[in-house]
């Protein structure tokens, strides 16, 4: 059994490829990234990868001349240009195993003219159903937006219609797609992993006394932010900070100045340093609206942070409520500010749930251990065909 493995990117496979190269199991790794991004640091033969890095280069060019006004018409393009330089390195596998995001229909079909059984790999919901929640939110947001199915979702559509099986992120995910027609037996659920090398605790500043939440997310209405900075300006604590860190999104600029001196907000923190922070802070929040996974939360727990999310996170799923977190519903205002008063006065629960979630990363949640149950789910789908 061989598996090719497809991403127009490099997304989370990072992170694994070499345990599935471990087992066996690769034959190629078709991805776009650094030049740098190569055999050393993959730790994959290099006979093995093929890096699509023109495409990264071209992206960062047109960004750089003309920004973002006409970069989604551009995308397209840029994805038909990484199939083509794929297919011309093309060699043919029994599984093929690729991202599905709007950007390798031309590979799916080439890989089923030779027989290969399609295993397509959703990150987030089904579009229909984040186009349905998404425009709730817009309108609760009095946000003007274009909620019409992109051409990307509709090429991410036309893939799902050709694969064999689905590989979901989360329950989350898998019932989106369920809902849209695909059989639920053919989705296989496997939640992401944490790179424990990387994200780990560190010693906490012992003269900092400040309750320190921590969320790190685009700043954009996906991601719910308001409904958490509503419930911080609700509770008015004393000695108490809300930090977020990440890129802010042009929809939320005039919304987000309403809540200017309650949060500190850094825009970038290279995902290297992530845990400088994460170890500085009391509580992870990641309020989302619509999130298939959103591995910053199994980060945040390898750095012995309590969670709270949710129910639209997938990473809910691995939260256990009361144990190592909590699970809110999408908007609740009341409910992420219950739970932030709760941990804000019980510091002993706060530790507790803190060292749950560290213990149930480190045991439950690496990429080694998210490789070998793909590997099994690779294997089983070869077996089942032959």
């Amino acid at each position: 059994m061989n598996v090719n493995i497809a991403v127009c990117g490099r997304f989370h496979y990072h992170n694994y490829i070499k345990y599935i190269e471990q087992n066996q199991a690769l034959h190629r790794f078709f991805y776009s990234h650094k030049l740098r991004t190569n055999s050393a640091s993959l730790s994959v033969p290099a006979e093995k990868l093929v890096n699509i890095w023109i495409k990264e280069y071209l992206i960062r060019a047109q960004i750089k001349a003309f920004g973002y006004g006409k970069f989604d018409r551009m995308l397209p393009f840029y994805h038909d240009l990484w199939q083509f330089l794929s297919l011309a390195n093309w060699s043919s596998c029994d599984i093929l195993h690729v991202m599905l995001h709007g950007t390798s229909r031309n590979l799916i079909e080439k890989a089923k003219s030779q027989g290969s059984l399609i295993l397509g790999e959703p990150v987030n919901s089904h579009p229909e159903s984040s186009q349905i929640i998404m425009a709730e939110e817009y309108a609760r947001l009095k946000i003007k937006q274009d909620l019409s199915i992109s051409v990307q979702s509709q090429r991410l559509i036309d893939e799902v219609s050709s694969c064999d099986r689905l590989l979901a992120p989360s329950q989350f995910v898998k019932q989106s797609y369920v809902e849209r027609g695909f059989s639920s037996d053919k989705i296989q659920v496997i939640p992401y992993g944490v790179n424990l090398s990387s994200f780990y605790p560190e010693p906490k500043d012992r003269s900092d006394k400040t309750f320190r939440v921590i969320c790190v997310a685009q700043i954009s209405a996906r991601k719910g932010h308001i409904y958490l900075l509503e419930a911080w300006k609700k509770l008015n604590l004393p000695n108490a900070e809300l930090l977020l860190i990440g890129g802010l999104h042009a929809e939320m600029k005039s919304t987000l100045s309403k809540y200017e001196g309650l949060f500190r907000y850094i825009p970038s923190v290279p995902n290297t340093e992530l845990r400088h922070y994460f170890s500085q802070s009391d509580v992870f929040v990641l309020p989302s609206i619509e999130d298939g996974f959103a591995v910053v939360c199994t980060e945040a727990m390898a750095c012995g942070l309590p969670v709270i999310t949710t129910v639209n996170t997938g990473a809910s799923e691995i939260i256990e409520h009361g144990k190592n977190g909590f699970v809110v519903p999408i908007r609740s205002i009341d409910s992420i500010a219950q739970y932030l008063e709760l941990l804000y006065n019980d510091k002993d629960l706060q530790l507790n749930l803190a060292q749950a979630a560290l213990i149930k990363s480190q045991q439950q949640l690496d990429w080694q251990q998210y490789a070998l149950k793909l590997c099994d789910f690779y294997h089983a789908m070869f077996d089942r065909q032959t």
